[in-house]
């Protein structure tokens, strides 16, 4: 299994405004001196601070320093985001943790939203992707991210993706971290997991996994998730 890293911490907007469909994503997002984007955290949510795991590619870390972006939107797009902070740390700080990233709002009339605690009732998915040899790539990006089945029966709203864990990868499987706010799940509503090994412009999909049915009351054993070759 590949050698992974892991930044913990959590991300603390100053407001969490109700969207007209589902709830604002938190996001971090880690990157190179040279700006590559090496792995990347999301999450809606309903309250602030979001606790946060993101485990990186040691192979990736050849820099002494990373910068890690943390932003707040509601929609796609760089109006939709709400709040925003950077931060450029050394890995060995990055990976001592917790690290605690208080996002500032932008100037664009920020509402009058109070702010709900940490609930303890944020589920924790924790899980490990491999990729059999035949499929492993030199350069690619692994995405798990657990969706919402919308009622026409598809996943492509905004608001269907609930929580996200995107690598960087050169080797041959990692773990990942899911949280998610059970508030921002729809009642009745089924929910998957998607995992996926994109190449580094998202347009061709290598290998790929699903969990349909996902029961967050009493999660699955996701400990050994086998990507297989796509169907054409």
């Amino acid at each position: 299994m590949t050698k992974t890293l892991e930044i913990t911490g959590t991300l603390s907007a100053p407001f969490i405004p109700q969207l007209s469909e589902g709830w604002p994503r938190l996001t971090l997002r880690v990157s190179s001196t040279a700006g590559q984007t090496l792995g990347t955290f999301s999450a809606q949510t309903t309250v602030s601070p979001m606790p946060f795991r993101l485990y990186l590619d040691s192979q990736n870390l050849e820099d002494a320093e990373v910068t890690l972006e943390a932003l707040c939107t509601a929609g796609v797009g760089a109006e939709a985001v709400l709040a925003r902070t950077t931060r450029t740390t050394s890995i060995a700080d990055a990976i001592s943790g917790p690290l605690d990233l208080s996002l500032e709002a932008l100037d664009r009339g920020t509402p009058d939203v109070k702010i709900r605690s940490v609930s303890p009732s944020i589920i924790e998915l924790n899980g490990e992707v491999i990729i059999p040899p035949e499929l492993r790539q030199e350069a690619a990006i692994l995405d798990v991210t657990l969706l919402v089945i919308q009622e026409d029966g598809y996943s492509n709203r905004y608001s269907s993706n609930l929580a996200e864990h995107s690598l960087l990868l050169n080797g041959d499987g990692a773990p990942f971290t899911l949280f998610i706010d059970p508030a921002t799940v729809p009642d009745g509503r089924q929910v998957k997991l998607n995992i996926g090994l994109y190449d580094l412009e998202r347009k061709t999909i290598f290998a790929g996994n699903s969990v349909k049915d996902v029961d967050l009351s009493a999660p699955p054993d996701l400990s050994m998730l086998i990507l297989r070759k796509p169907r054409r």
